[in-house]
């Protein structure tokens, strides 16, 4: 009777800890739900390492088709686009996070598919209780470290799958020891136990070792298809493509994912005495071993799958991550397509400036920007490639109006010497820009280029000399060309090919008050010596610099 009890007891004991972790795990449902409706529509802050923030190009880098347009390096570092990512990103996952940057890393030209986008964005933002859950599926996919999940796949589809011989062996001997010690004899018995048992264990943290950060990779292929479920039986219309296509990587990875809970996350146990005692069980069975290896041979040759899974999934929450980011807008516009050669931006603003000045500009050809130092020039050519970017990315500009053609965008602005290489800035500076007259001939897109004071590495005569004939070979092999310079003389000798905008300041009061407003024609101030004397530098040093500016604006000499 008293055993009956015990029994009872420990059963309702069980019951009750099944009950109050059902309780529990249901609240912070609840809260996760009720946290990220709250929080949608506000800014989200990551603090990424630089490990980290590195991996997340590694989607774009690995799933880049050859040909295939994209921001390179040296256009995405000019306009700091990493902090215009981060604005952007509102992700609660790897998978979606890395879609987003591969599409800003990667803009369109098929205005089909930036409307299917704005379908989705448009759709997540006005239903707010199915956006919200489909955020909490992509929570429980969660975020790799340090190591992108596609170079976790890559990786893992390298690794040849072990014979599980060995593992089947050990258990053998286990269990023998077993029986001999229960039918045999138990002193013996026992010494054997404790053999087997030490080999077995020995064994399992060898080969452990070796394969446990790839469980990394299978957790998370494991929590992508437990997510595409979750996802799929919300039947929402408005994502019936896109469950299709889940519900086909959900049937070819389930048996990828039967039993996946015999493998741990790679991080290690969670604390739980069943989570412990399991532990136990997979070192003296192997049986997480043998699995992992059983899963290998299902995944050979499903790399270009899982990589498309990711984008499927990616895409989903990507969407939610724009329509957020829309929010943050103190106005925006979705971005016309035209065939002509015109472009037309209204009330253009730059994102990462608290209080910007806006502007707009209407030409049908290059641009040539003058104006005096710190007026504005480098910010506009910046918003202006930024707003096209986003334009063919996340349909999303921030400006009144945008109407203009599909571009490749390209830049040459924040450039400095490659110390590693030995080049000098000239150096750097003349292959920045050979890339870009090389795209323009060879790609098939128009080449939209920005480029902040043309040649400035060399002296005066050759830099305008060989910045007239850089620009005219643009402008001729239409490519529409912002530049920014302080040679004014390039103005007039490139005024067939390129329309005049200037920015300009006024001097009052011992003080240069800058408008940063664009205004059409060339610039007519000058403010470099103005600033010396604003600054403090002798009178006499002022003077004498304005006299010999003003005798060579006369002779066009320099004297001594």
């Amino acid at each position: 009777m008293d055993y009956l009890k015990i029994i009872l007891i420990i059963i309702a004991a069980v019951a009750a800890i099944v009950i109050i972790a059902l309780i529990i795990a249901k609240s912070s449902e609840k809260n996760e739900y009720l946290q990220l409706k709250v929080n949608y529509g506000r800014l989200k802050k990551y603090e990424f390492t630089y490990e980290e923030y590195e991996s997340i190009s590694h989607f774009f880098k690995n799933t880049l088709k050859d040909g295939e347009p994209y921001i390179d390096d040296i256009t995405w570092n000019d306009l700091d686009m990493d902090k215009i990512f981060m604005m952007i990103n509102s992700t609660n996952s790897s998978v979606g996070r890395d879609y987003l940057y591969k599409i800003l890393r990667v803009p369109v030209t098929n205005e089909e598919e930036l409307k299917e986008r704005d379908r989705l964005v448009e759709y997540f933002d006005s239903h707010s209780n199915e956006r919200t859950l489909i955020m909490q599926c992509f929570t429980k996919i969660g975020f790799t470290r340090k190591i992108s999940i596609t170079d976790h796949v890559d990786r893992l589809l390298q690794l040849k799958p072990s014979s599980n011989f060995n593992h089947f062996v050990n258990l053998l001997c286990i269990i023998a020891a077993v029986f001999f010690t229960v039918f045999v004899d138990a002193t013996i018995g026992i010494l054997l136990i404790l053999v087997t048992v030490g080999i077995s264990i020995v064994s399992y943290y060898k080969t452990k070792a070796r394969i446990d950060s790839f469980f990394v990779c299978i957790r998370h292929i494991v929590s992508m298809v437990n997510a595409s479920r979750r996802i799929t039986s919300l039947n929402i219309a408005e994502l019936e493509p896109y469950n299709a296509e889940l519900k086909k990587y959900i049937t070819k990875f389930s048996r990828i994912t039967r039993n996946s809970w015999l493998l741990v996350s790679g991080k290690g146990t969670s604390g739980n005495i069943s989570e412990i005692l399991m532990e136990y069980v997979r070192m003296f069975t192997h049986v997480d071993l043998i699995r992992f290896n059983n899963m290998l041979r299902q995944l050979d040759n499903s790399k270009e799958e899982i990589y498309d899974f990711m984008g499927v999934l990616g895409k989903i929450e990507a969407m939610i991550s724009i329509a957020n980011f829309r929010h943050l807008l103190p106005y925006y516009t979705k971005p016309e397509f035209v065939k002509s050669s015109k472009m037309e931006i209204k009330d253009l603003y730059h994102l990462s400036i608290k209080e910007p000045v806006a502007n707009s500009i209407y030409t049908d050809g290059p641009v040539l920007l003058t104006g005096s130092n710190a007026s504005g020039k480098s910010t506009f050519l910046k918003s202006v490639a930024i707003n096209a970017i986003l334009a063919q990315s996340v349909y999303t500009c921030p400006c009144e109006l945008y109407r203009a053609g599909f571009y490749q965008v390209m830049s040459s602005m924040a450039l400095s010497d490659d110390l590693d290489s030995g080049e000098s800035y000239y150096i750097v500076e003349i292959k920045s820009l050979k890339r870009i007259v090389d795209a323009a001939t060879t790609g098939n897109v128009r080449v939209l280029c920005f480029i902040d004071e043309v040649l400035r590495g060399t002296n005066t005569v050759e830099r305008i000399a060989a910045s007239t004939e850089i620009l005219k070979n643009l402008a001729e092999n239409n490519v529409m060309c912002f530049a920014a310079t302080h040679d004014i003389e390039l103005t007039d000798l490139l005024s067939e090919h390129y329309d005049n905008y200037h920015f300009s300041e006024e001097v009052t009061d011992g003080n240069v008050i800058f408008s940063y407003i664009i205004q059409k024609g060339k610039a007519t101030s000058r403010n470099a010596i103005k600033l010396l004397e604003i600054i403090g530098y002798d009178k006499n040093i002022i003077n004498k610099a304005e006299q010999r500016a003003e005798r060579f604006i006369e002779t066009g000499v320099w004297r001594n």
